[in-house]
């Protein structure tokens, strides 16, 4: 009996020796049941071809390629509104219907024109067939066809009037404004009731497609040299957290601003989802291809300890070793590292400053 009881009081003291056992050199340990570890989150280093030398501060804005501002062909009076601000339009869409009386005017000079092309081209046969039976004279069939290249003409023009206007031949003096693409409406001043007309410098609408933005950012003249066309940006913004967008520079001012001395740089940015909208701003990292990959890790992975730079690196579930790293570029966000850390390393990305408080407390 006494036998058993010592083995038990032995096998029981394995436990406490293990968790009074010294930590490693640069080891920190937290309790798995305490719940800390839902603080701490660990990912891999990133292996890229190209590292960042630049962060510049960025916005989106409309593709002027892919943007249109609506104005009316006719002067009129707006009856009623089909579209509003934020709608998504198709091409062709109905945006408003304005009261014209150039509208109906153009459309009476039409009926007119169709009018009068019909009765020169029965005007031509009937002076064919007296010309035939040696009633009417030449000079009498020659005016008749001139009257009706005369009339075919006007027809023609009325047709071209009616088709610029883009209405159709009915008679009506009620035009359609409609979208001359399709996309997104950032802006309308049209209103109900208002007066318009073709010569106004303020447009009715304003509509873009958001399926590819520009991104401009202002580049100091230090780094145009490494910002040419073709150049690659990749941007984040709080609005859509979590995501990174590629831009293609196609645009470099060939001048600098005299306050600033930056010039601005101008990108093409795919917009999947529509998830940007112009005016929204974020940060534009510069991307130059690198010859061998770099390993790359979140900034907010790095910690100072006394004068090193150090990340922990998870080796079990609760246990963490502290790791001397060497840094290179830093944007802000992302850290390319050259020593200290390897490709197969579970890296703490979020809850560093936590350990290095629990390894101060330790020692």
């Amino acid at each position: 009996m006494l036998a058993w009881t010592a083995i038990a009081c032995h096998e029981a003291a394995k436990p406490a020796q293990a968790a009074a056992a010294p930590l490693a050199p640069n080891e920190v340990r937290v309790d798995t049941a305490s719940g800390k570890l839902a603080y701490i989150h660990v990912q891999q280093p990133m292996l890229r071809n190209e590292r960042v030398i630049a962060a510049l501060p960025a916005q989106v804005v409309m593709n002027e390629d892919r943007t249109v501002r609506v104005l009316t062909p006719v002067a009129g009076r707006i009856a009623s509104l089909d579209a509003a601000p934020g709608d998504e339009v198709a091409a062709g869409a109905a945006l408003a219907h304005i009261v014209s009386p150039d509208l109906g005017q153009a459309a009476s000079e039409f009926a007119k024109a169709r009018a009068a092309a019909a009765q020169t081209r029965a005007a031509i046969a009937r002076v064919q067939d007296l010309y035939d039976h040696h009633v009417a004279a030449l000079k009498d069939l020659e005016q008749a066809r001139a009257d009706d290249q005369q009339a075919e003409a006007e027809l023609t023009r009325a047709r071209a009037r009616m088709s610029t206007l883009g209405a159709d031949t009915g008679f009506t003096s009620r035009y359609v404004l409609r979208a001359p693409i399709g996309g997104i409406i950032v802006d309308r001043t049209a209103n109900p009731g208002a007066e318009v007309r073709p010569d106004s410098p303020t447009p009715l609408f304003t509509i873009t497609s958001l399926d590819v933005v520009w991104l401009t950012a202002n580049v100091y003249q230090r780094d145009l040299a490494a910002i040419p066309r073709g150049a690659k940006l990749r941007f984040t913004t709080d609005a859509v957290p979590g995501r990174e967008y590629e831009a293609t520079v196609t645009y470099v001012s060939g001048t600098l601003d005299p306050q600033t001395r930056t010039a601005v740089v101008r990108a093409t940015m795919p917009n999947v989802a529509h998830a940007l909208r112009p005016q929204e701003t974020g940060t534009a990292r510069v991307l130059v291809p690198e010859k061998t990959p770099v390993l790359v890790i979140p900034t907010r992975a790095l910690v100072t300890h006394g004068t090193d730079t150090v990340v922990y690196l998870e080796t079990a579930p609760g246990r963490y070793l502290r790791r001397v790293v060497t840094v290179g570029d830093d944007d802000g966000a992302t850290a390319v590292i050259t020593s200290g850390v390897a490709p197969g390393d579970r890296v703490v990305v979020d809850g560093s400053l936590f350990l290095e408080g629990e390894s101060a407390r330790a020692s």
